[in-house]
C-alpha cells in the first residue's frame, strides 16, 4: 500500500464518525504560520468529523476536540494503512455546520494550541494542555468572545497581511472590567 496516499477507506460512508483529509492543509498552513504551534505534530493527526452529536460541556457548545487517539487504534490503522496518528482532531459537524471558513481556520488553531511541549518530571514531552480559563485568552481578546458564533465576522488567520499580534479584538465597553483574569 502506498502510504502516500490519501487516507479514505471508503469513498461513500454513512457513518456516524468521518475521516476528512480537508482539514489538513488548513492545519499544515496554521503550523507554517504560527511560531505557538511549532511542537504540533500535524502529519500525525487523524481529522474525524462526527457527522450526528450535538456535543456540550458545561450548557457551552463544543465545537471540536483534540486528544490522544488510543494506542491499540493507532496499532490499528498503522496495520491497515500504513500511517501513524498519535492524535485525533474531532470536528461536530452539526455544532459547526454554519461557521464561516475564517471560524473554521480559528477552530482548528483553537485546537492545535492544546499540543504543547510541557515540563514533566522527566523532562519536557509534548502534551494535550487545557485552556487557562473556558477559552485561551488571547483568541477571545483578538477575535471575541463569541468569535465562533454565527454572526461573528473575523479575520482569516492564514490570509496574507493577517499577523496575529497585530489584530486588535473587538472594542470592550468597560475594557479594565472585562477582561478575562484567572480566578482561584
Amino acid at each position: 500500500m502506498d502510504a502516500n496516499t490519501k487516507l479514505i477507506a471508503v469513498e461513500e460512508f454513512n457513518g456516524k464518525f468521518k475521516i476528512n483529509e480537508d482539514y489538513r492543509p488548513i492545519a499544515e498552513a496554521l503550523h507554517a504560520k504560527f511560531k505557538e504551534l511549532e511542537y504540533v505534530p500535524v502529519k500525525n493527526i487523524l481529522f474525524i468529523e462526527n457527522m450526528e452529536d450535538k456535543r456540550k460541556k458545561n450548557n457551552s457548545v463544543v465545537y471540536a476536540q483534540i486528544s490522544k487517539m488510543p494506542p491499540k487504534f493507532e496499532e490499528i490503522i498503522y496495520q491497515v494503512t500504513g500511517k501513524y496518528f498519535e492524535y485525533m482532531l474531532e470536528i461536530f459537524k452539526e455544532n459547526t455546520y454554519a461557521m464561516s471558513r475564517e471560524q473554521i481556520v480559528a477552530l482548528i488553531y483553537h485546537e492545535l494550541r492544546h499540543i504543547q511541549l510541557v515540563q514533566k518530571k522527566d523532562g519536557p514531552e509534548i502534551d494535550i494542555v487545557a485552556h487557562e480559563v473556558e477559552e485561551w485568552i488571547n483568541m477571545v481578546e483578538k477575535l471575541g468572545l463569541n468569535w465562533q458564533g454565527t454572526m461573528s465576522q473575523i479575520p482569516n488567520l492564514l490570509a496574507d497581511g493577517v499577523n496575529w499580534e497585530t489584530i486588535e479584538g473587538p472594542m470592550n465597553l468597560f475594557p479594565a472590567e472585562t477582561s478575562l483574569k484567572l480566578v482561584k
